[in-house]
């Protein structure tokens, strides 16, 4: 078992290949295992947003405060999010996030097992779409 302490989490920002500006990673369990269990807090500013990704495994959000979007392949708007929902993406499911066009967001990600994988950036024009 291991326990970790709010003082010991230390946000980054995360890569351009994965975000937008705007956006800081703090992680806050790493795995134990390989591709075991991992959670992160994710701190979104007004319209930044991480690119297209999927999962191996199952991820878990849940939404800390402001208000966001979650948007799938496929989808024209995407869902809106706010404080206390949570989303539950399944493996392979090709999907971005991201903060609302005046709001921050705030959420934490927990992500079962396997690896993440990027495939690409949301272009304005998907994100204004996202929103509705």
């Amino acid at each position: 078992m291991r326990f970790v302490r709010e003082g010991e989490i230390k946000a980054t920002r995360p890569g351009a290949d994965r975000f937008t500006d705007g956006v800081w990673e703090a992680s806050a369990l790493e795995e134990l295992e390989p591709d075991g269990l991992r959670a992160q807090r994710f701190s979104y500013e007004p319209q930044a947003r991480s690119g297209w990704h999927t999962h191996d495994g199952e991820q878990a959000l849940y939404v800390l405060s402001g208000r966001g979007v979650v948007t799938r392949w496929g989808e024209v708007a995407g869902t809106r999010i706010g404080p206390g929902d949570w989303v539950h993406v399944q493996p392979g499911e090709k999907h971005w996030h991201g903060a609302a066009a005046d709001d921050t967001l705030v959420h934490i990600a927990v992500t079962a097992s396997g690896a993440t994988h990027w495939h690409g950036p949301v272009t304005d024009e998907e994100y204004r779409a996202g929103l509705g």
